[in-house]
C-alpha cells in the first residue's frame, strides 16, 4: 500500500523479477477509476491478475475483496498473492477481511508493506490527510521510496516517522526505483496490531466514468484496439501538461504508439516511460488521470491531437 505516486507498481514489478521460477504468483489490483491501468501493466508481464475497479475495495463490508480473492484462489491456485490497494484506499477493512474467518484456512497473511515518498512528508496536504496517515500507521513494514529524489530534510522526517511509530515497525528501509527485497514478503506481523479509527468515507464512480474519492477525482479513457498514438507527440504532450495549466496528482497510461507499446507514468510533473514487450502488449490503449480538480473534456482534446 501507499499513497498516490509512491511507486507501488514499480515495486511489484521489481518483486516479480525476483520471483522463483517454480512459484506461481497472482496479483489483486484495486483501481480508483475504471480503466484498469495497473492490471494491464501486470498482465503485460504474463502475471495472473484480478481487478477491483471503481473505488476502494475495502467498502461494501469487504464483499468485492472477498469475491476477487476467492476467484483468484480457485482459478489460479497461486503460491503467493500480492494485493495492491489504490493509493486512496484505507487499509483497515482490507486487513480485517484478510485476517477474518472467511480466509483464515486458505491464506497465510504476511506483513503489510507501505511505501512512502519522503518528499511528501514536508507537505501538509499529505501529512494531514487521513488516508495517508492510516496507511502508514497500519503497515508492518515502512519503506521510503524515491530516495534519489529526496533531500536531507525529507529523509530526516522519514527517520523521525519510523522512530515515533507505535507500534514499532517490523522493518523500515530506504530504497529507490521501487527496489524491494523479496525476503521481506515472508516476514510475519506476529501479534503486533496497529489500531486506528475506521473513518473512511467515499464517493464512487458515476456513469460518466468520473470518480471522486477523498477529495480527488479520476477520469479515464479506453481507446479501441486500432487506435495508435504518435510517440513523440504524446510524450511531449504529457511532459508539458503543467505548463498548460493542467495540474495533476497522478497519471498512468499504457499506449500503443507508432514506436511500440509504452507505459507512461507521471507523478509531481515527473514523467517516466517504459516499453512493453511486443508479444504482451494489450489490444486497447488506456489512460487515467487523478487530480484534486479536473475536467475530462479539455484533457481529451489535448490527447486526441496525438492520435495518428
Amino acid at each position: 500500500m501507499g499513497f498516490l505516486g509512491v511507486g507501488k507498481t514499480s515495486a511489484i514489478l521489481n518483486l516479480l523479477e525476483q520471483k522463483p521460477e517454480h512459484e506461481k504468483w497472482a496479483i489483486l489490483v484495486n483501481e480508483f477509476g475504471m480503466v484498469g491501468i495497473d492490471g494491464a501493466i501486470y498482465a503485460s508481464q504474463g502475471i495472473q491478475v484480478k481487478e477491483v475497479a471503481g473505488g476502494c475495495m475495502c467498502c461494501a463490508a469487504g464483499v468485492p475483496l472477498q469475491v476477487a480473492v476467492n476467484n483468484l484462489l480457485k482459478e489460479f491456485r497461486p503460491d503467493r498473492l500480492l494485493i495492491e490497494t489504490t493509493g486512496l484506499g484505507h487499509p483497515k477493512r482490507v486487513l480485517d477481511t484478510l485476517r477474518g474467518e472467511y480466509f483464515n484456512k486458505s491464506l497465510l497473511l504476511k506483513a503489510s508493506i507501505c511505501l512512502v515518498d519522503p518528499e511528501n512528508l514536508k507537505d501538509i496536504r499529505y501529512t494531514l490527510h487521513e488516508t495517508f496517515i492510516d496507511q502508514i500507521v497500519l503497515s508492518d513494514i515502512l519503506i521510503a521510496n524515491k530516495t534519489d529524489l529526496a533531500d536531507a530534510q525529507s529523509l530526516s522526517l522519514f527517520d523521525r516517522l519510523v522512530k515515533d511509530s507505535k507500534p514499532k515497525k517490523l522493518l523500515a528501509a530506504k530504497t529507490r526505483f521501487g527496489k524491494l527485497d523479496i525476503n521481506w514478503l515472508d516476514l510475519s506481523p506476529g501479534t503486533r496490531r496497529a489500531k486506528y479509527p475506521d473513518h473512511h468515507v467515499h464517493q464512487h464512480l458515476d456513469e460518466s466514468k468520473q470518480a471522486t474519492l477523498d477529495g480527488f477525482q479520476s477520469v479515464g479513457w479506453i481507446y479501441p484496439k486500432n487506435t495508435q498514438f504518435d510517440y513523440d507527440c504524446i510524450k511531449n504532450c504529457l511532459g508539458q501538461l503543467e505548463s498548460k495549466g493542467v495540474k495533476i496528482e497522478r497519471l498512468k497510461a499504457i499506449l500503443n504508439t507508432n514506436k511500440g507499446c509504452f507505459v507512461f507514468n507521471m507523478s509531481k510533473s515527473r514523467l517516466s516511460v517504459n516499453e512493453v514487450n511486443e508479444n504482451r502488449k494489450p489490444e486497447e490503449s488506456r489512460m487515467e488521470v487523478i487530480a484534486a480538480n479536473i475536467k475530462k473534456q479539455p484533457l481529451e482534446k489535448i490527447f486526441v491531437a496525438c492520435k495518428i
